[in-house]
């Protein structure tokens, strides 16, 4: 039963992982687009998911560098208009 759950939790991670990816590509797509408001609830919803996903460490390693790069695209339009 053990090894059945942690089978399931590995491939949860696996999906959250690609989930994750998913959202901030679709943020950085939205923030191009100019819909900041809901680049930036894509992007604080990978966050969250980023914070409870067992991904391996180089799977977040891109993810969390990923999101770093989201995150510059989101918050240069609201800077450069301030």
């Amino acid at each position: 039963m053990e090894t059945a759950l942690a089978r399931l939790r590995a491939k949860t991670d696996r999906e959250l992982g690609v989930l994750i990816a998913r959202q901030l590509h679709r943020s950085r797509k939205l923030a191009a687009r100019g819909a900041y408001h809901d680049a930036a609830q894509d992007f604080l919803s990978a966050r969250g998911l980023l914070a409870v996903a067992n991904v391996p460490t180089a799977e977040r390693t891109r993810l969390e560098r990923l999101m770093h790069e989201v995150r510059q695209t989101i918050e240069l339009p609201i800077t450069a208009v301030a």
